[in-house]
């Protein structure tokens, strides 16, 4: 092979090389952001979750609200119809003693829901830190490839013009 046409397939080559460099970051960056939307949006539902977590315990709340009082209004009828003083004594302790007990299931289960929600939470969080690392290494991928592409036609340059001198 001559100088000359080595030079031209050096520096065709180092073209070639230099196109599929930065073909393959952009593809690279595409696929990262691709990737880091599936993140964000899985970011979205945990903080979806955190919210109906807390929203269908207040609903839970309310209905047992209703139930605990339909339950003490039920006992003071019973207390009332075997005669008993349902406002004093032993029956006003029992009342109050069930609807201290009732709103202490409240609280534990509000608590329980407010730990749950936060997990979710940490979970959205999460995933918005993956999205955002996921973003950058595809842009740490493309400027790599470019600086790859350059590289490579500085590579073919040099074989080019050392084939030149050598015609």
């Amino acid at each position: 092979m001559s100088a000359q046409a080595y030079a031209a397939v050096a520096g065709g080559s180092a073209i070639v090389g230099a196109a599929g460099s930065i073909k393959a970051g952009n593809a690279a960056k595409k696929i990262a952001d691709y990737n880091a939307a599936i993140a964000d949006r899985n970011a979205k539902v945990f903080e979806q979750q955190a919210e109906m977590r807390m929203t269908a315990q207040d609903r839970d709340n309310i209905r047992f609200e209703e139930s605990a009082a339909q339950f003490l209004d039920t006992v003071g009828v019973a207390y009332r119809k075997n005669n008993v003083v349902a406002n004093t004594g032993t029956a006003l302790t029992v009342q109050l003693e069930s609807a201290a007990n009732a709103d202490e299931d409240i609280a534990y289960k509000t608590y329980n829901a407010k730990v749950d929600a936060q997990a979710f939470r940490e979970q959205a969080t999460n995933a918005t830190l993956q999205a955002n690392v996921t973003r950058m290494e595809g842009a740490a991928k493309k400027q790599a490839s470019r600086i790859q592409a350059f590289q490579s036609l500085l590579g073919g340059g040099e074989k080019a013009a050392y084939a030149s001198m050598m015609a």
